[in-house]
This record gives C-alpha cells, structure tokens and sequence, in this order.
C-alpha cells in the first residue's frame, strides 16, 4: 500500500492510492472460505464446493468490495495521519482513472481528487462592536402576560356570533382579479384572534359573524406581518408578495375564552410552589419570567448578528469547482447542475460559518465530551423528576436514566449541538463588545420580522454544526 499527494494548488490535490495484492489477499482469501463452509449448493454437501467454484461464483464481488474498504479506510488513516483537512469527501479523478480488469489485474492504481479546506484570518472578536438589544418590560408587556394567562386558563364557549376577543377558525381562499374564488390558488385553514387586527376597519367586519359567513378581506391590511401571513396560508414569507391580496374567509367556528378569575386557584395552577397570594405578586413573578425570556431572545439575536458579520466579514476561498461536482455527485437524485449553481451562496455561508466556528471552538479550546452531556441530562431529570423524601435524587438513579438516554443518538446529537451553542454564546458575551440599546418588544418583533424577509430575498445561510470530535 502506498499513498502519495500531487498537490495542485492550495485548496486541490489529488491523491493516488496504491494497491498491491499483498494488501488484499490474505483478507479476500478468508471471506471466500468462510463462503465456502455456509454455502450450500444442489449436489454438494455442506462445505464440500470446491474452493475453485466458490472463487468463479463469488471471487470477484468480494475482490472489488475488499479493495474498496482498503482504499477508502487507507485513504481516511493518510488524511488523518498527516493532518490534511478536506471539506466534502475524495471524488474519483476523472482524468486519470481507468478501466479495471479484475480477472487479470493484480495491483491496482486509484486517483482521487480532494479538496482543502482553506486557511483563513479573521478579526478578532475583541474588536467586534455589535449592538445588544434590551428588551424592556413595561406595564404593557406584563398586562398581555396576565391576559394570556388568564386566557389559558379559561373557559371556552362556541357563542353563535363573534365579539372582540374571540377566536375564529376559517378557511382562507385567493380570490382572483373578478372577485371570484381562484381554483389555482391559495386555500387554506387557520386562527384568527380578533383582538390582534390592528385595522379597526378591518377588525370591525370580524365582528358579529355567524358559522358559515363569509367576509373578503385584504390579507396584507388585515395582518400586516408577512410572517404571520405565511403561517396563517400555509407558505414561504418570500411568496407573500405575490399573491393577489384580497382573500374570502368563511367562518368554520368561533371560540370565546372567559377569561379565568385572579384568584388562589389560578396562583396555584400558575405558579404551585411560589406561595403568590395577591396580584401584585403574580405580576411581580410575570416581571420575572419575562425578563428571563427576553434575556433568552436578546441573547439568540445577538449571537446572529455576530455570526452574520463574521461570515460577511471574513475573506474564504473556497476549491468551488470541486464542492459544486461534489454537491451534484452526492445529491444527484435531489438536485441539478442548475440548481446548485442557483443556491451555491447559500452552501457556501453554511460551509463558512462551520470554518470560522470550528476556528473559534479550536482558538478557545471549547470541547463538549460525553461527561458534559451525561450531567446535562442529569441536570434536567433532577428538575423535573419528582423526588425522594429528603429533597434528592439518588444518584445511582440519575445516571441510569441519564445512560439510557445516550443511546438516543438523535437526542444526544441535539444536546450536543446545544452545548456548543451555549459555549459559543459565553465566549461571544465575554469578548464581543456589546452595545446595549433598550427597546419595546414590539420594537423587539419588527427587527426580526424585517431580518427575516431580509433573508429570504437574500437567500440566507444556515448555521449548522460540524464540529471535530
């Protein structure tokens, strides 16, 4: 065996791998006998084919299926070994391969291109100045709280008319430019509550309907955020702005919510083990959780900024023309050449984002290792398991429980991905200059509506994981 590199420029070389019949044989001449004692064939008792038999019938199949592993496992060990990273995986070069004959070859030659993964500087975050957004919370914010809780809590009813406050479920269809139904249109069934149609025009035609009725309303006046929209239609923000705004919805049902008293029985339901005995409490503890909240969405839209300026702000060449072949080669069944030039950008700002944040994990010595995980599920049962008489959980019942959570590997992944995330957000808070600014939570909302529709049109990255460990 041997593997040597052509290096071609800095971000491609290809790779030969050398394979002689002292790497294969012995392991190929094992399978076929161990072939041989299960096989079973008309004429001939267990494990008295001949050898030569086997060989015509199945000699091939395990020659090339041998080869394969060596190469591929021989390849990965030199990469490894020699510290070249690579982005995608080893792609067959076409130039230089050839046609096998595997009746008569006995060593054999394979020529691989790969791709580099670049190297790259970056600003350091201490330089970074990035705006930190407060969200305050006010009387406003703390009376909504309240009423939804309230609400949550309450007593429903299906009155024959609609009154402010109520919940109308409806199907909403695209009318066309006549005014009549359009076939080839939108139709779909979502909420609406009335008490969040900022139109009071519009809010008014909501009013006083029965089962059955229906109403044409401008879906854009009506509801403003194009999100929400989306949500309510059943599609894309980005397809939003082509529609035909003026919609027909019919009524298919009307909820009223009575809005659950103030009282002990609602502090209880709420907040059990925090002893609140008056109003002023409850929207002490309202205060509270909110603020909790809102650090929690602060913090989430301070990290994408961040992140958003690092891919925007730091220079990386990409080996482009093989990360294309090898989109196209791995997803030929999803994708054409077309569409992956189309949506390029969009895998490439994955790509880099995954570049700069493993330099990041790397420069701060950020790891996550089974033990982290291991305490964070344990961490979790301790809050929401019930527990023993002296206020613990046993211990030998946490890391049973925590040991059979692990094997969940789609779950673990997720912790995993979270962790780093936290980690990330830690360093971004201690080096990342913050430039505090309070606003409102409506102010808070229409940031983030006006990035996301940003986005769409732009077609934005996605921040996904690709750690080393």
């Amino acid at each position: 065996m041997n593997i040597t590199q052509e290096k071609i420029d800095e971000l491609n070389s290809i790779l030969k791998v050398e394979v002689t019949a002292e790497d294969y044989q012995e392991k190929v001449d094992k399978i076929l006998k161990e072939n041989q004692k299960k096989m079973k064939l008309p004429g001939f008792r267990p494990g008295k084919i001949p050898a030569s038999l086997v060989k015509k019938m199945y000699g091939k199949a395990v020659l090339v299926d041998e080869i394969n592993k060596i190469v591929i496992d021989s390849m990965y060990d030199y990469l490894g070994q020699n510290n070249i990273d690579i982005l995608g995986n080893p792609l067959p070069n076409k130039e230089k391969s050839k046609d096998i004959n595997w009746d008569l070859e006995t060593n054999f030659d394979f020529h691989f291109d790969i791709g580099h993964s670049p190297q790259f500087d970056m600003e350091p975050l201490e330089k970074m100045k990035v705006k930190y957004y407060e969200i305050s919370v006010n009387d406003q914010v703390i009376d909504k709280y309240l009423t939804d809780m309230r609400k949550r809590y309450g007593k429903f009813s299906s009155p024959e008319e609609s009154a402010d406050g109520d919940l109308i479920y409806a199907e909403f269809e695209e009318l066309d430019k006549e005014g009549n139904v359009n076939e080839a249109g939108i139709k779909n069934k979502g909420s609406v509550a009335i008490d969040l149609i900022k139109n009071k025009t519009i809010k008014k035609k909501f009013i006083g309907l029965k089962k059955d009725d229906s109403i044409d309303i401008n879906i854009v006046d009506t509801f403003e955020n194009p999100v929400e929209i989306s949500h309510l239609l059943g599609i894309e923000t980005s397809k939003v702005a082509e529609l035909n705004k003026i919609f027909r919805v019919k009524v298919l049902s009307i909820n009223h919510i009575e809005l659950a008293a103030l009282d002990n029985e609602l502090f209880e339901k709420v907040y059990k083990n925090d002893n609140i005995t008056s109003e002023e409490q409850l929207k002490e503890k309202i205060k509270q959780d909110a603020q909790a909240s809102f650090a929690n969405e602060s913090d989430r839209k301070f990290v994408s900024d961040i992140v958003d300026l690092l891919i925007k702000n730091t220079k990386i060449v990409l080996p482009d023309t093989f990360l294309k072949r090898w989109l196209l080669e791995t997803n030929s069944d999803k994708f054409t050449a077309e569409q992956i030039e189309k949506e390029y950008s969009i895998y490439t700002d994955s790509l880099k984002w995954q570049l700069i944040e493993n330099k990041l994990f790397k420069e701060n010595d950020i790891k996550v290792t089974n033990e982290d995980i291991k305490e964070y599920i344990k961490n979790y049962f301790r809050k929401s398991m019930p527990v023993s008489e002296n206020n613990e959980f046993p211990e030998e019942r946490l890391d049973e429980l925590a040991e059979r959570f692990l094997q969940n590997k789609e779950e673990t992944k997720k912790i995993y991905d979270a962790l780093y995330d936290e980690r990330m957000k830690e360093i971004f808070k201690s080096k990342v200059k913050m430039n505090k600014e309070e606003v409102t939570y409506e102010e808070f909302v229409k940031m983030n509506a006006e990035k996301h529709d940003h986005e769409h049109e732009h077609h934005d990255h996605e921040h996904d994981h690709d750690h080393k460990h």
